[in-house]
């Protein structure tokens, strides 16, 4: 099995911060092992801290694409029911591709900036 290192001068582990830890990658993409109080040696440098990723427990993917649609008050009566309307005849344009490439995007978006989970509800209620 391959496996890669990644040094971090400092890391936040469970017990805490951790400083000098080496971090080990196997070729799955898990983490194998983590030490700490390591030299660097000729792994590869985390270029600062380590954090473990981050969840986003309520993800709605489909509505990335429809920003820009209900932001704005039309008009005095508008309210949550009228943006829920506006959401619901978006939704209900879109094919399965369409959601899925929407969802790809955003979950592309989400891992670069540290997300490594996603809960996601939807309005998807037929075929």
């Amino acid at each position: 099995m391959a496996m890669k290192t990644i040094f971090a001068a400092s890391a936040l582990l469970p017990e805490g911060w951790g400083s000098d830890v080496l971090i080990d990658i196997d070729d799955n993409g898990n983490i194998s092992a983590i030490r700490t109080q390591q030299v660097r040696g000729e792994s590869e440098d985390a270029g600062g801290p380590v954090i473990p990723g981050m969840a986003n427990v309520h993800s709605h993917a489909f509505q990335r694409a429809m920003a820009g649609l209900a932001e704005r008050m039309g008009s005095p009566e508008d309210s949550f029911w009228t943006w829920r309307e506006v959401m619901y005849s978006f939704v209900r344009q879109l094919n399965p591709d369409q959601v899925y490439a929407i969802a790809a995007q955003i979950y592309c978006e989400l891992l670069r900036n540290g997300y490594t989970a996603v809960g996601e509800f939807h309005y998807l209620h037929n075929a």
